[in-house]
């Protein structure tokens, strides 16, 4: 009975890395992989930290901070750019950036809505 019980917990294993396999490659947020496929959110969050934890590694962060030169002028630039511009934070934040802005306010931000 013991290797029945290993059975079934290497399939749910299987199962769950599957599902975290898609969702890297869906484009969607963990939230609404959830929805699309009718899983629970705390079970999610369960296999994640499990699996990642088996495999002894963290999982993978869903966001990353990256360089962005700005100009002495950001009034220049905008005569050149009038469209906003865009900042993803993983699937489920976007941030619109219009004119004057303080970067390091921006990279607070991003900061914080990467935790949630």
């Amino acid at each position: 009975m013991a290797a029945s019980a290993t059975e079934h917990r290497s399939e749910k294993a299987a199962y769950w890395a599957g599902h975290f396999e898609s969702w890297r490659g869906s484009g969607l947020s963990q939230g609404a992989y959830c929805r699309r496929h009718d899983l629970s959110p705390s079970s999610w969050g369960y296999w994640r930290k499990r699996l990642a934890r088996s495999a002894d590694e963290e999982p993978a962060p869903c966001f990353a901070i990256v360089p962005v030169s700005l100009s002495a002028s950001p009034q220049a630039d905008m005569a050149t750019a009038p469209e906003p511009m865009l900042v993803h934070v993983g699937n489920a934040f976007r941030i619109e950036i219009r004119g004057d802005f303080a970067a390091p306010v921006l990279e607070k931000l991003v900061r914080t809505l990467a935790r949630l």
